[in-house]
């Protein structure tokens, strides 16, 4: 499989979030969804607008630069778990806080292989090196948008990004398996001293 390595910046526009003053209260008429970093789903799956992540406010000022649609990937900027999601589904009028890095893919790029990419081990080594600050890290936009990627072509990213999907359900799935086995391990175990007793 041949791919070239590629700027972030040559493959997406790499937008700041949404700068609040205060932190944002929900306002039940607001005019605009915010999307929060505790909204974000389990790392390595798509975001998907749910109604307990309702939080509307009615920003001051334009914010259609911010703005967040489906086919978008955020990019935690702040902290140590800087994961890349791919938007699958938000309402009209959403837009991400400045925890985020709102990406706008251009042409030729699969957008759930990039958020796949960003969150691959070498390059979040990448990401972890360029991280600054002491209190809460930030990752630079200006450094991240240097970040190089393998692009391949247009259909082998497809395939790479419905298999990270797959291995990421898998890993969910197991997950649950173990989490119910220790469960029945546990029950059963109480169950038997409770006869022998």
């Amino acid at each position: 499989m041949n791919a070239r390595s590629v700027r972030i910046a040559d493959y997406a526009e790499v937008l700041p979030g949404c700068a609040f003053k205060a932190h944002a209260k929900h306002e039940p008429e607001g005019s605009h969804q915010v999307i929060l970093g505790k909204h974000l789903p389990t790392p390595g799956t798509g975001y998907r607008y749910h109604p307990e992540h309702e939080l509307r406010i009615t920003p001051r000022g334009k914010v259609e630069r911010y703005s967040v649609k489906a086919g978008d990937v955020l990019f935690v900027s702040r902290g140590i778990r800087n994961q890349a999601v791919l938007v699958e589904s938000v309402p009209e009028k959403t837009i991400a806080s400045a925890t985020f890095y709102l990406l706008r893919i251009r042409d030729d790029v699969d957008p759930a292989y990039l958020a796949w990419s960003l969150n691959q081990v070498p390059i979040q080594n990448r990401i972890r090196q360029i991280r600054t600050g002491a209190g809460t890290p930030i990752v630079q936009r200006k450094v991240f948008v240097d970040i190089t990627i393998p692009l391949p072509s247009y259909q082998d990213q497809r395939r790479i990004a419905k298999l990270g999907a797959c291995m990421v359900k898998e890993g969910i799935l197991r997950q649950a398996i173990l989490d119910r086995t220790t469960q029945l391990h546990s029950l059963l175990g109480r169950k038997l001293l409770h006869d022998l007793t």
